[in-house]
């Protein structure tokens, strides 16, 4: 936000700017406003730190603020100058403290004789880059320094340290004739005042990660090294990542969030009764929790939120649609009026306070910065923003038992808990009731933190009521409470649903359509913050990056991944936003990435080896319980079996999210007793002279998924050489009715699951009797595709082709719905059975149950 002022001079500057007036009394040498200051030469600078450090961020910050009121810089652009002269102006310090303090006690080396410098770290608006112009610093000092300094009077580098931060600071803080440099503040270090003013790097890290407190994290979100040993501090933030940013979503921070507010609300309360733009309701101070909740909460598993300043982590919210576009832009105005206030408030003042003026004269000078007509616009342009953005805090960080009614006596459940379960709506209350009354004395006995307890007690009504809407209640129940129990110590959770409604209403009503997805999120409760936060949607989420030094974390990431898209999938065809198809291509999709992912951690990245997909996967109709049946193949040489075994291994591996895939690899050539490992010379041969009309039926569906890519057309060369060859239709019927008929005497398969591979059978049989005069047919691998391109070519009438794609599509949506719900819905399969019997007949020469 730029908001330029008329008539704009030094006169006009020294009158409304009590800043810019002490500058130039100070300073009787100042250059004109417009002209920008530089910094002090090294030997100015050691000759007298103090006063150039002053005349330097005084007489540059000015320049700053003329930039500012002639509207040439916008309030970010503002905050990065004083956050880059503040940063400039420590450097200067530290390079005059680290003289002094060798001059008494040498300079401290390191093993290679580099000398080793403090760690200055800057958090708040400094780290954040959103200075003011009479902001205070808040530094925080550390090192990683050993040993002791080179003499006269030898200190150990731990004290050699401590003494550059203390004359750092003196040199900057200290108040002289011309004033103060900047006000530092060094409460943030570790256990505050009380704690020490330099801190090793080990210390530091341990000290969050084992005792950080949660106002910390907050505070350690804006922190970034702004001079000494820049490489030692921005290790030291990367290490700290894991305390600031969790690897879940932390939904307990809004209750931390409305503590600590409500803890600043009273401190400025009782501090003052004054306007104060910051702290006060509708302030900057809310603003900032709006996003830096969101950035704790996800930053864990976003890191674009891992921004220190407002409006770059404001944009990231809305990169990653945490908040819509119109409210971004809402929230950006309003924080850039704030800013710009704050600032000129400052300015006018010299002083560093956030409390608007009771006088009537610096009410309107206040207005004439702002470029107001007067107060009156002035305070109704404030109030109007105040009112935006408390609105959004207030909704944001709602108490969600600040105004909800006390549900009847559902939890803990009381002896009348079946009739009021029956009041409810509940088809069955005395089961119900005694599942709940079990749950209820084992977590009585659970050992659990007083805030889990708490979080319990407030949950649990809530998840009844919840059950209670759906049509019939009772369905879910058991399976809801086994959830809870199995959460109860991981209060977090707990926060997550009783914070957020929505995501409640959605886990109860997914419980009360799916029992397998029920059974993931118990076995696995991490994927309630992945997948049942409403943000989430349903495009598979980005793949993790192995690390070949670190084969079981890979593993796991991946699994986590696998998981994290199986049920991102499964909740889209729950709720129908996917048709079983577009299921089972994602799934698809998604053990591609992982064959090429595991492949990678087995060596095999750069190998000779294609990795060629049969089955479900070769035709991208994968299913949530398909295994892979894969056949390796490889130019000439020596076969690459050993990189072929740890795939094998690798996806076959017990994790904590389960089996990556189960691997068949029985349709290779001679099956078991064949090669694991196969040349392209050698698969030509085998499937053109030696393989069973089965094994090329299988080929139909086979394609390369992963490996050495240029092998992709060698092998589609052979797949098009073997399948496009004339044949015998009538031979070809009899060998897959044959295999069909043993397929229906060895599997047990249910009439869904049947129809399918009736209609597959058929349309692999219309492919193998055609291709040799339409080559154009192998390209498709799907059955639903085969049996469209077979009515294109006149095999199927056209209305058959319509009439089986159609059956395909509701088979395979029954089988989906059939695996996923708890209550499919019936399928009327007289017609479709009937036409799949009579076409059959057609091209077989008998009905399909013969």
């Amino acid at each position: 936000m730029k908001r330029p002022v008329d008539k704009l001079d030094r006169e006009f500057l020294a009158a409304h700017c009590r800043f810019a007036a002490e500058a130039w009394r100070r300073f009787d040498d100042a250059p004109d406003p417009e002209t920008a200051v530089s910094p002090p030469d090294e030997a100015a600078l050691l000759a007298d730190p103090a006063t150039e450090l002053r005349r330097y961020r005084q007489l540059q910050s000015v320049h700053i603020l003329w930039r500012d009121l002639a509207g040439e810089a916008d309030i970010e652009t503002t905050g990065r100058a004083l956050s880059a002269l503040a940063r400039e102006c420590i450097e200067l310090a530290l390079t005059a403290a680290e003289a002094r303090i060798a001059e008494r006690h040498g300079s401290l080396e390191g093993d290679n004789a580099e000398h080793k410098h403090l760690i200055v770290f800057g958090l708040g608006k400094l780290g954040g880059d959103e200075l003011n112009f009479n902001s205070d610093i808040d530094l925080v000092f550390a090192h990683n320094a050993a040993g002791r300094s080179s003499g006269p009077r030898r200190i150990d580098a731990a004290e050699w340290m401590k003494r550059v931060a203390r004359e750092l600071i003196s040199l900057l803080d200290a108040v002289d004739a011309h004033g103060r440099a900047w006000i530092v503040d060094t409460r943030l270090r570790p256990f505050g005042e009380a704690g020490a003013l330099v801190w090793s790097t080990p210390a530091m890290e341990q000290y969050f990660l084992s005792e950080g407190r949660t106002w910390e994290r907050y505070a350690w979100l804006k922190a970034a090294p702004v001079a000494g040993d820049i490489a030692g501090g921005k290790a030291l933030i990367e290490a700290l990542q894991p305390f600031i940013y969790r690897r879940y979503l932390d939904y307990g921070i809004f209750e931390s969030l409305r503590d600590l507010h409500r803890q600043i609300d009273a401190n400025a309360r009782s501090r003052s009764d004054r306007d104060d733009i910051k702290r006060g309701r509708g302030g900057i101070r809310e603003l900032e929790f709006l996003v830096q909740s969101l950035q704790i909460l996800r930053g864990g598993r976003a890191p674009s939120l891992r921004r220190p300043g407002f409006l770059p982590a404001l944009s990231a919210c809305r990169e990653l649609d945490l908040l819509p576009t119109e409210e971004v832009e809402t929230l950006r105005s309003a924080y850039g009026f704030l800013r710009l206030l704050e600032n000129r408030l400052q300015a006018m003042t010299a002083r560093q306070g956030h409390d608007l003026p009771d006088s009537a004269d610096q009410r309107a000078r206040l207005a004439r910065l702002m470029n107001c007509e007067g107060w009156d616009d002035l305070a109704a342009e404030l109030d109007h923003y105040r009112k935006t953005v408390r609105k959004k805090f207030s909704q944001q960080f709602l108490d969600p038992d600040s105004d909800a009614t006390e549900p009847a006596s559902l939890w803990p459940p009381g002896e009348d808990i079946h009739e009021r379960l029956q009041a409810t709506g509940f088809e069955q209350p005395k089961e119900a009731a005694e599942l709940l009354q079990r749950s209820h004395a084992s977590l009585a006995k659970r050992a659990l933190s007083a805030e889990g307890r708490r979080r319990l007690e407030h949950l649990m009504p809530k998840l009844i009521q919840a059950i209670g809407r759906q049509q019939p209640p009772d369905t879910g129940l058991a399976d809801l409470l086994r959830l809870v129990d199995q959460v109860s110590r991981r209060s977090a959770y707990l926060a997550l649903l009783r914070e957020r409604p929505e995501t409640l209403e959605r886990l109860v009503r997914v419980f009360h359509l799916s029992q397998r997805v029920a059974e993931w999120i118990i076995a696995s409760p991490q994927l309630i913050d992945d997948l049942l936060d409403p943000i989430n949607g349903f495009e598979l989420p980005a793949p993790p990056t192995p690390d070949p030094d670190d084969l079981e974390a890979s593993l796991w990431a991946l699994s986590r991944w696998r998981q994290a898209g199986f049920l991102r999938t499964a909740l889209a065809e729950l709720d129908e936003r996917i048709d079983a198809p577009d299921a089972a291509r994602q799934l698809s999709d998604m053990a591609e990435v992982i064959l090429e992912r595991v492949l990678a951690l087995a060596g095999g990245q750069d190998s000779d080896l294609a990795i060629i997909g049969y089955g479900n996967l070769g035709a991208r109709q994968l299913h949530f319980e398909s295994d892979l049946d894969l056949v390796f193949l490889h130019r000439e040489g020596e076969a690459p079996r050993r990189i072929v075994q740890r795939l094998i291994n690798a996806l076959q591996m017990p994790l904590p999210g389960g089996r990556l895939f189960e691997i068949d690899t029985r349709l290779r050539p001679n099956g078991r007793a064949g090669m694991l490992v196969s040349s392209l010379e050698s698969f030509d041969d085998y499937q053109f002279n030696k393989a069973w009309t089965w094994e090329h039926q299988a080929l139909i569906r086979a394609r390369w998924v992963a490996g050495d890519d240029a092998l992709e057309s060698e092998f589609e060369r052979i797949r098009q050489h073997v399948l496009c060859r004339p044949r015998d239709p009538g031979q070809v019927a009899a060998d897959l009715a044959e295999m069909r008929r043993r397929q229906r005497q060895d599997r047990r398969e249910s009439p869904v699951k049947g129809s399918l591979n009736d209609l597959q059978f058929l349309a692999e049989l219309g492919l193998l009797v055609n291709a040799d005069k339409h080559p154009e047919l192998i390209e498709q691998r799907s059955t639903r595709d085969q049996l469209a391109a077979l009515a294109d070519i006149g095999w199927l009438d056209q209305a058959d082709g319509e009439t089986l794609t159609g059956y395909w599509q509701a088979l395979q949506r029954h089988r989906h719905f059939d695996w996923l719900r708890r209550d499919p819905g019936p399928l009327d399969d007289a017609a479709l059975r009937d036409d799949i019997e009579r076409l059959w007949g057609r091209y077989f020469g008998s009905g399909s149950d013969d």
